[in-house]
């Protein structure tokens, strides 16, 4: 009565506020040291998971078909997924290690030869007049350094074959173990959320859809890269075009690289069996109708399967791969994916009380 303010209440917390803040905290420490554990195998995980979803169908058929239940058609399933699509890769990359090694102390040999020599390349009187440039200098120059990088790529080649055989079989365990339980674990995952039944299926729907359509996207684009190259190779007269346009398809899948892996040493040999000419249209149609072509291929693809913007979603591709490296393929279109529909959901739930007062 004397106007002075009321003295402040201290905040109190009952046992129930303070088991709820010790609990989630202690939830999500766990969660990150968790995710810090499995971190290195995120993309054996990833791969994993698209595999499963595209075999799914394969799966549900065996499992209701197959006496041997979950287990057995989860076995059938994971033979299947590693025949078809994961052994041509193996045997794909084998190859190119085969050669690799083959080539390595040739090309070794040919750099310390030429190191110690002047280096002459013979070019077209126009290319010379274009250029000014004294490219056996400029070549020379560099060879040391990268006779080097060859050198020094011994070691670290053994330790990426080592951890790639590790992530190989991590993927095939939890191949299995997703053909066999993943649909009880995604439907555990998705009652624990604590989101209304009805949004939590739309940001499944919208995961798979936009997983499946990243999926597709690649594979339509990789087919159209390999086909384009293989036309290229005929014109430019080079043996056997469907063989290289069918290495140039698979080489696709693999990031960063890509048909680089085929086009780059193909032009090469070509420079030098079939002449200066052959070799540079071999160079510029790798690099121009071929390497360039995924740029706005896919994002276009995947676009329209995902149903996402093709701008949203050529940042999210790109932005993906920069930050979170090969697996930021899947990543960025399903970051963009769950941002588009949780705007919506607020959207939606914003407006519910106006919409039902009217």
């Amino acid at each position: 009565m004397n106007g002075t303010p009321p003295a402040p209440k201290l905040l109190r917390f009952d046992k129930a506020q303070l088991f709820h803040f010790f609990f989630f905290g202690i939830l999500l420490f766990l969660l990150y040291q968790l995710l810090r554990v499995v971190s290195p195998f995120f993309a054996p995980i990833l791969i994993a998971a698209t595999l499963a979803m595209i075999f799914y169908p394969l799966n549900l058929w065996a499992r209701k078909r197959l006496f041997g239940g979950r287990t057995l058609a989860a076995v059938l399933s994971t033979l299947t997924a590693l025949l078809t699509i994961v052994a041509p890769l193996l045997i794909f990359g084998w190859l190119l290690l085969r050669e690799s090694k083959e080539l390595y102390p040739k090309t070794n040999q040919w750099l310390t030869h030429i190191s110690q020599n002047d280096l002459q390349i013979d070019f077209p009187e126009k290319v010379k007049a274009y250029w000014d440039l004294d490219l056996g200098d400029i070549l020379t120059a560099n060879l040391k350094t990268l006779q080097e990088n060859i050198t020094n790529s011994g070691a670290v080649l053994l330790k990426d074959i080592f951890f790639f055989l590790i992530s190989m079989l991590v993927m095939i365990i939890i191949l299995f173990v997703f053909f066999r339980d993943g649909e009880r674990f995604l439907h555990w995952l998705i009652d624990i959320i604590p989101m209304d039944q009805e949004y939590k299926h739309r940001v499944a729907n919208q995961l798979y859809t936009t997983m499946m359509a990243v999926v597709r996207g690649l594979l339509l684009t990789a087919m159209i890269q390999g086909l384009t190259g293989a036309f290229g190779y005929w014109l430019a007269g080079v043996p056997a075009p469907a063989m290289f346009g069918m290495l140039t398809a698979l080489a696709a899948l693999v990031p960063f690289v890509g048909t680089s892996l085929v086009w780059l040493p193909l032009s090469a040999a070509m420079f030098y069996l079939k002449g200066f000419n052959t070799g540079l249209f071999v160079l510029l149609w790798g690099a121009l109708a071929v390497g360039l072509v995924d740029n706005f291929l896919r994002p276009i693809l995947i676009g329209r399967g995902a149903k996402l913007p093709v701008f949203l979603l050529f940042l999210g591709i790109f932005g993906g791969l920069k930050i979170y490296g090969p697996i930021g393929i899947f990543l960025g279109p399903l970051l963009i994916s769950c941002v588009i529909v949780f705007l919506q959901i607020y959207r939606e739930t914003k407006n519910l009380p106006h919409n039902s007062g009217v």
